[in-house]
């Protein structure tokens, strides 16, 4: 929970509402904070965290997406995998989509979790995740080594998905030149490296197979999502932003697929949104809230809270070199929904997920 109200829990439910999805939530930190910074943090105990799922459970269902942000303790770590392993148990072939924020490193570079509790998150979170969405900072925290070129980010995250989860973002607001040292950095810059600065990227990579006709583009070889970058500060919030955005959209194609399977109709484009379309889904809608941006307090301001990304303007483009000028690049053939449906036979639904 932010004090602040710009990131957290409170941008989680501002997300899943925009994004036309209903959220719940279950507490795992509350910060003392504003947009100058935290200044305290208080970590429910263990039973509290267990008794506030229990009953999420026990009535709102079916659960469509989880997001999980910070974890701030070894114990809280095991408490929420044992939960998904039971969710998992419970709901067989129709298992809710999970995305994990590794929120471990804050945007100045400083450590937020200790040792011990990165390594429950890895052991008992990471298993159960289909979009792990670390940003620089995080990714090299895990791997151990600094990622400063477009291949170092790309082997990174086939390392990273060894370590368990079936996709991951490493997110692309943080460009390659920053590092979490105070200390300045002596290092040349490459011409890839300086290629990419004008971009806002992400790197996305999936082990998740599928067997469905060629999509637009193969999540399972690597893509970057890419948006021009905002020369802004008013960033506050952003990845929790993004990943609950991620989470509602997966939430979203999975309410529909379960639809369709029960004889009832769904829409066509979002029946086929899968992993990489949520995210590209997410980066648009992150994208339009850092461009509306502006200051609050005295620090930082939020990003804005927006609407559900239904037209062009902000969407990503979708590149395979990320040294490439936009306009440069290869285009992807056109998209075709393995769902497709007759406009006779399709119609809207309302559509809920629990987060």
């Amino acid at each position: 929970s932010d004090s602040g109200g710009g990131a957290g829990i409170q941008a989680d439910l501002h997300t899943i509402h925009s994004m036309k999805c209903h959220g719940c939530s279950a507490i795992t930190a509350l910060t003392a904070q504003n947009s100058v910074g935290v200044h305290d943090v208080h970590i429910p105990p263990i039973s509290f965290l267990q008794s506030q799922l229990s009953c999420l459970s026990q009535d709102l269902n079916p659960v469509r997406g989880i997001k999980i942000g910070m974890v701030g303790s070894q114990e809280l770590a095991i408490a929420i995998g044992d939960f998904l392993s039971s969710l998992k148990e419970d709901s067989k072939d129709k298992q809710p989509f999970v995305v994990v924020d590794p929120v471990m490193i804050s945007t100045s570079g400083h450590s937020l979790i200790n040792d011990e509790a990165k390594k429950a998150l890895m052991e008992h979170v990471f298993p159960h995740a289909h979009v792990l969405t670390p940003n620089k900072f995080e990714a090299e925290a895990l791997l151990g080594r600094t990622l400063n070129t477009p291949q170092e980010v790309e082997q990174g995250a086939k390392d990273i998905l060894k370590m368990g989860v079936k996709a991951v973002l490493i997110k692309g607001g943080h460009s390659l030149l920053e590092t979490s040292s105070t200390t300045p950095t002596t290092t040349p810059i490459s011409s890839d490296v300086n290629a990419t600065i004008g971009y806002a990227q992400d790197y996305f990579l999936s082990s998740i197979p599928t067997n469905e006709e060629p999509r637009l583009c193969d999540a399972s070889a690597g893509v970057w999502i890419r948006t021009a970058r905002y020369d802004s500060v008013h960033t506050h919030g952003t990845g929790c932003t993004l990943s609950s955005a991620i989470a509602s959209a997966l939430a979203l194609g999975h309410q529909q697929r379960s639809l369709l399977e029960s004889g009832s109709s769904g829409t066509g484009a979002t029946l086929a949104i899968r992993e990489v379309d949520a995210c590209c889904l997410a980066k648009a809608y992150v994208t339009a809230g850092i461009g509306q941006g502006r200051q609050l307090g005295q620090g930082p301001g939020p990003v804005v809270h927006t609407k559900f990304p239904s037209t062009s303007q902000y969407y990503p483009t979708i590149v395979q070199n990320p040294t490439l000028r936009t306009s440069d690049t290869t285009a992807f053939l056109r998209m075709k929904s393995p769902f497709h449906r007759s406009p006779s036979s399709s119609s809207t639904t309302t559509t809920t997920t629990t987060t």
